[in-house]
């Protein structure tokens, strides 16, 4: 059997029970880091071996100890170093092989950074959608928010301290000065949540010497964007278009000119052409 245990996301306090007791009377731990697992057994007194599974060896590492738990009749346990595993981190790929190869996979319910951030936001909304960590390349990262405008719901993001500035400003830039909750180190000693518009909590962001530090948890409330729907509907076109007449033999200011002829406007086209430009240069590089 395999038991997918969610651990404390910064209060040791938020351990259940049964994840203790689950830890304890299990064969084997895997764990994302063991040297960070460690010091969470040892408060619980928890001495259960560990092994390491991460998302570097997980496919072979995962196949190998599925093999133990078939071969061995062993429990295991999986584990992150906060939350729940498979969400955001590693373990999906080890419950998928466990699962296929006839092994029972059963959850450990805890503590969520993304359930948690939403449950503070202050947004009653009935739908919600987790997307994690976005791309860190910058025209990737406007394209998956620009996507987001063509939904009604609640997005949940993760971002990293050193990243959530510029994540901020290319909120603002492809949805605009929407309504969000941010929230810094929930359960830990600084917790933080700001609230505002898009622009405001930036500006909070800004004004705070402590702001790189702490991960945070990024909630969007996203319903009834129709104008930035439309206006994100209206500059894909536009780069549809632009390509077409690129791969027809035209340059980049012919096809431009093209566009204004037929009437769009020439700053909405100008825009388009930077967006196209820059995702083709990145085409180029991964090639």
């Amino acid at each position: 059997m395999l038991y997918i245990v969610a651990t404390p996301i910064g209060n040791l306090g938020d351990m259940s029970p049964r994840a203790v007791d689950t830890l304890k009377s299990v064969d084997l731990i895997a764990a994302e880091d063991t040297r960070h697992t460690i010091k969470l057994l040892n408060h619980f007194q928890i001495h259960t071996p560990l092994t390491s599974l991460h998302e570097h060896n997980e496919p072979a590492k995962g196949q190998l100890l599925v093999n133990r738990m078939l071969e061995e009749g062993i429990n295991m346990a999986l584990v992150t170093d906060a939350g729940t595993p498979a969400v955001s981190d590693p373990g999906a790929v080890f419950v998928q092989l466990a699962a296929r190869s006839g092994i029972e996979v059963l959850a450990v319910p805890g503590p969520s950074a993304a359930i948690a951030a939403l449950s503070v936001s202050g947004f009653d909304r009935q739908s919600f959608t987790f997307y994690g960590f976005l791309s860190r390349k910058a025209s990737e990262l406007l394209e998956q928010l620009r996507h987001m405008a063509g939904k009604d719901e609640i997005a949940i993001l993760h971002e990293s301290p050193m990243r959530i500035k510029k994540l901020m400003e290319a909120v603002i830039e492809a949805l605009g000065d929407v309504p969000v909750s941010l929230s810094c180190d929930i359960t830990k000693l600084h917790e933080l949540t700001l609230r505002g518009s898009a622009s405001q909590v930036l500006q909070a962001l800004n004004s705070n010497d402590k702001a790189e530090k702490g991960e945070y948890v990024l909630v969007l409330d996203l319903f009834g964007l129709e104008g930035v729907k439309e206006a994100a509907r209206e500059e894909l076109a536009l780069e549809a278009r632009l390509l077409h007449w690129l791969l027809a033999g035209d340059d980049m200011r012919s096809a431009c000119a093209r566009l204004t002829l037929a009437g769009e406007r020439k700053n909405a086209v100008y825009a388009a052409s930077l967006k196209l430009k820059e995702m083709l240069r990145e085409d180029v590089s991964n090639m």
